[in-house]
């Protein structure tokens, strides 16, 4: 029988007593600057569809912040900014302008979109956990896991004396979406789950 590391017996811990809490603020950063450097580095060509492709992604923020929640017991997610907004129930994603009403929506494929629902999802799936310490991040001092999934990504994971606090994780064209979580236990059922966060 193998025991687990003191980094996953924290990690589970933490992971636990966010799911008891039961729902929190959420704070998502996305950062597109591999998107970015994606457009930069495209040639420089005069033919129209190379030359669209290449303004398109230098218009590519290199950081979007969006905040909403995320509602644990009842496995769903709200996050909005005033461009994009989306809605996870389950394993069902939503996503468009702010506003827009679900059901003439089609769905989305959760796999394009990092939602505080799937990132926390994502953290059952560890099998490797490393302990940094407590470090400051943005400002906090927080304990700092790095952590490999079942299918080899890594990934970051702070943690405060409780609570999951913030999870990094990776994504296509070396972008990534952080995760942050507050105020636990926050009522969510005020929202109107019906349509996109404005």
């Amino acid at each position: 029988m193998t025991t687990e590391s003191p980094a996953m017996v924290r990690l589970r811990d933490a992971v636990g007593r966010t799911l008891a809490a039961g729902t929190a603020r959420a704070t998502l950063l996305m950062d597109m600057s591999g998107t970015r450097a994606v457009g930069e580095a495209l040639p420089r060509r005069r033919r129209p569809l190379p030359a669209l492709a290449r303004a398109v992604l230098r218009r590519v923020p290199r950081e979007v912040v969006t905040s909403g929640v995320l509602d644990l017991t009842r496995r769903r997610a709200m996050v909005g900014h005033d461009h994009i907004a989306f809605v996870q129930i389950e394993d069902r994603v939503w996503s468009g302008r702010p506003g827009r009403r679900l059901d003439r929506l089609g769905l989305t494929d959760p796999g394009r979109i990092v939602t505080p629902l799937a990132a926390f999802d994502r953290l059952a799936d560890v099998t490797e956990a490393h302990d940094h310490g407590v470090v400051a991040d943005r400002g906090e001092r927080w304990r700092r896991l790095t952590v490999t999934t079942g299918d080899g990504e890594p990934g970051e994971v702070w943690l405060d004396g409780a609570h999951v606090r913030r999870i990094r994780l990776p994504e296509q064209r070396q972008d990534s979406t952080t995760v942050t979580l507050d105020a636990f236990g926050t009522d969510v059922d005020d929202r109107d789950w019906t349509r996109l966060p404005g």
